[in-house]
């Protein structure tokens, strides 16, 4: 079950990415593709059609001007200007906030970092899962942003917490106590201090707090674990969406060990 699941969730992901890239060359196949975007977000409750569509981002410039920061941004082949809580696709997917080297997006209040590579003149490019069975636009509560992106001991636990995932996933058993339990829009985790107090404090977390979703994945969603998992070992940065009381936070961990990034 677990092997048939993995193999459903990658061949989507790779069907997406193919007809986007074909779709940049032949116009007629982007037809087709937002063709196939309509029809499955008005029949995927009745016909059982996958209600996701695959975009393709990426960061190419944060401008300051005297009218307000913005940032261009490339989305399926068209770059665009936008700035803090403009919408770049439908449903919602929009830009919270600017920041001084990536571009916060809300994607229907879940939240994910798009990013300017290091070192290199091209841009990173994200290829983003949109939920378009979702209605309405993106979150009236705007989130706290806890950036530790920049701090070095943070940066050493989780890039060694990601390393023992892959490597020895038992090892993280206990680490942060999780409670995962089925509310009315799904399944919800509640986290509490395990064995490493180090880590859960550094992270700046509480007991109670609920988890709402990795790096713009809504955790709700039954098949978002093997998402992320599948997804975890490409990414650079990771934004953790949090719920603590009415209160919505996002925390931004850098996940590439030191080393690497200073070679």
């Amino acid at each position: 079950m677990v092997f048939t699941v993995l193999r459903a969730t990658v061949c989507a992901m790779l069907t997406g990415v193919v007809l986007l890239a074909l779709a940049e060359r032949f116009p007629v196949m982007r037809a087709a593709t937002e063709e196939a975007r309509i029809f499955n977000a008005e029949n995927a409750d009745s016909f059982g059609e996958d209600p996701y569509v695959y975009t393709q981002l990426s960061l190419q410039k944060i401008v300051a001007a005297s009218a307000g920061e913005y940032a261009l941004i490339n989305i399926d082949g068209e770059v665009r200007q936008l700035q803090a809580g403009e919408l770049l696709a439908e449903p919602c997917l929009a830009v919270s906030r600017i920041l001084a080297d990536a571009v916060l997006l809300d994607h229907c209040g879940s939240y994910i970092l798009l990013w300017q590579r290091r070192g290199l003149d091209q841009p990173a490019t994200m290829s983003l899962r949109l939920d378009i069975s979702q209605k309405g636009q993106s979150q009236e509560i705007k989130p706290r942003v806890v950036d530790l992106r920049a701090d070095v001991d943070v940066r050493h636990m989780v890039s060694d917490y990601r390393r023992r995932l892959y490597d020895r996933p038992l090892s993280l058993l206990g680490a942060i106590d999780v409670k995962v339990v089925d509310g009315v829009s799904g399944r919800e985790y509640i986290i509490s201090e395990g064995r490493d107090k180090q880590i859960f404090a550094a992270l700046g977390l509480k007991s109670g707090d609920r988890v709402l979703a990795f790096n713009g994945v809504d955790l709700s969603r039954y098949e978002a674990p093997t998402q992320i998992y599948e997804d975890l070992d490409d990414v650079n940065y990771l934004a953790i969406s949090l719920a603590r009381g009415q209160e919505r936070r996002v925390v931004l961990l850098d996940l590439e060990p030191l080393a690497a990034a200073l070679d």
